[in-house]
């Protein structure tokens, strides 16, 4: 039941944030999804439920189940926010996290300078060798990508920073994904080198603008990468006409 919820949720879910579903519309009946889905009525009931809870649906007696207003969204939830990332992120998603993320990485930088331990400032070090000695764009490149900079939050010894890094994690794989696997270079490294480096040397105004050129850089690299795959889409539609 769990599963064919789930699975229900998550396709009105990706309709709702694509924009299929606007705010204010109201969306198929029960039976209407049942027979879509072909599942029973309880687990439509417990997808709408679902939906509901991460504040994109009210459903209201003899009105029926309406899309809430965008900004009533729970934005960090972890299923929102892959829901607006599959398959591929729009520009305004992207342009949102890169914002938050410059809001947040920067001073989180600052303060790790200042307050990391030592087996945090190895366990930065571990990560970085990870970006710089995994293959480019590999599984292992990215999980060591994630592990920078959710150790960074955590050496900021802020637990509500930590706590950031952790609802946005599904937004930060995507993001490193969609960078290193197409266009990120060795120029990626030697910004992760900056970063690390100046936390280590306990400058914290020099890690501070270290993780703010990283993003910069690095949301520029994503918006090239998504450019490319569409380029890339594009060609193969016009080849198959």
């Amino acid at each position: 039941m769990t599963s064919l919820s789930d699975r229900v949720a998550g396709e009105i879910g990706r309709r709702i944030v694509s924009g299929q579903y606007q705010p204010g519309d109201t969306l198929p009946t029960e039976p209407r999804v049942q027979e879509e889905f072909k599942v029973s009525r309880t687990a439509v009931r417990e997808a709408i439920r679902l939906l509901s809870a991460k504040g994109l649906t009210v459903s209201r007696p003899k009105i029926g189940t309406k899309v809430r207003p965008r900004s009533d969204w729970n934005m960090l939830d972890p299923d929102v926010l892959r829901w607006q990332i599959d398959p591929f992120p729009s520009d305004e998603f992207i342009h949102s996290l890169f914002e938050m993320r410059e809001i947040i990485e920067p001073a989180a930088a600052s303060r790790a300078a200042e307050r990391a331990t030592a087996e945090e400032i190895e366990a930065l070090a571990e990560a970085f060798e990870g970006i710089r000695s995994r293959p480019r764009g590999s599984a292992d490149q990215i999980k060591a990508d994630l592990a920078f900079h959710m150790v960074v939050l955590e050496a900021s010894h802020n637990p509500l920073l930590r706590s950031a890094g952790s609802m946005i994690e599904s937004g930060l794989v995507i993001s490193f994904s969609l960078g290193w696997r197409t266009v990120m270079g060795d120029d990626a490294v030697l910004q992760h080198r900056d970063v690390y480096e100046a936390i280590r040397d306990r400058n914290a105004d020099g890690a501070f603008l270290a993780m703010r050129r990283l993003l910069r850089n690095a949301k520029g690299n994503v918006f090239d990468s998504i450019w490319v795959n569409r380029r890339s889409e594009a060609g193969a539609e016009t080849e198959i006409r």
